[in-house]
């Protein structure tokens, strides 16, 4: 079976100078328990991430930029561009945008990604100075061009995001009524709020939920429902991701096992549901 992961942050450039990688972060809580390690990781090693990959029986993924603040925990959109020039046949580029460094500003930087040929963008809208809500009027003129441009956005959504009101997905919600044809993926899928966030693609169609880690890990409490909610969903919607190197890429496929998920759900999880967003034959 192919599989597709959209959540990869692999040792390349920027990325290695992030707190995920010093220790890789699934060495520490809350993966501590349960996490295998990823020599890939500990090395900081291009050559081991593309063997663990092989050896996981991963065919490419979704590398995702991240822009907050900090600079010191950000990836330029630069280094995004550069890996999806000298790897095209493993990773599909999604650039990253941070509201807090000016709205025109912002916005440039959404055009040059643009240009590029980015196929997705990244929010962390409650890691802006000031924290913003999903629906935050701010954010609104980037969800407009982005549905104009017929480019999904991907928001970071979960408890580590601020306080619980941040991750709600009712606000992820709204801007999904608001914007219709924009296609929203929710990262972290708004962990904890499973059984509410997992009811909403039924009725908001154009929401997708990355669960990542929650629903990989056995000991995320509450991840026993991703697999009641990908058989209620009929597996439509859900995307499978490792959020690499919080997780081990060999072990996130083996921990999906334990869901004992028909064949047609996980052809859906794996595969076919990142190439219906994406319009990508995998």
């Amino acid at each position: 079976m192919k599989i597709f992961d959209f959540r990869l942050r692999p040792p390349y450039k920027g990325f290695t100078r992030l707190g995920l990688y010093n220790p890789p972060c699934n060495e520490g809580l809350p993966q501590k328990y349960h996490g295998r390690p990823s020599e890939a990781a500990r090395q900081k090693s291009m050559d081991l991430f593309w063997k663990e990959m092989d050896e996981a029986g991963i065919c490419g993924g979704v590398v995702i930029g991240r822009q907050v603040p900090n600079d010191a925990a950000s990836i330029s959109n630069d280094d995004i561009h550069d890996m999806a020039v000298e790897y095209p046949d493993r990773i599909i580029p999604f650039g990253s945008l941070d509201v807090s460094r000016g709205v025109a500003r912002t916005m440039d930087e959404l055009e040059r990604c643009i240009e590029w040929g980015f196929r997705g963008m990244a929010l962390e809208p409650a890691y802006c100075e000031p924290p913003r809500f999903a629906d935050a009027n701010v954010l609104y003129p980037i969800y407009a061009r982005l549905e104009k441009a017929g480019i999904p956005v991907l928001l970071t959504m979960s408890f580590f995001q601020g306080n619980l009101d941040y991750s709600n997905p009712a606000a992820a919600q709204r801007v999904a009524e608001d914007f219709p044809n924009l296609q929203i993926i929710l990262a972290h899928a708004c962990y904890p709020w499973i059984p509410m966030v997992m009811n909403i693609p039924i009725v908001t169609p154009n929401i997708w939920l990355l669960p990542d880690l929650y629903l990989l890990n056995p000991d995320a409490p509450g991840s026993e429902m991703y697999g009641q909610a990908l058989r209620w969903l009929n597996g439509e919607h859900v995307l499978y991701g490792s959020a690499y190197p919080c997780y081990n890429l060999k072990q996130g496929i083996e921990d999906v096992e334990r869901f004992n998920l028909s064949d047609e759900i996980k052809e859906k999880f794996f595969h076919s549901n990142a190439e219906k967003l994406l319009g990508i034959t995998i």
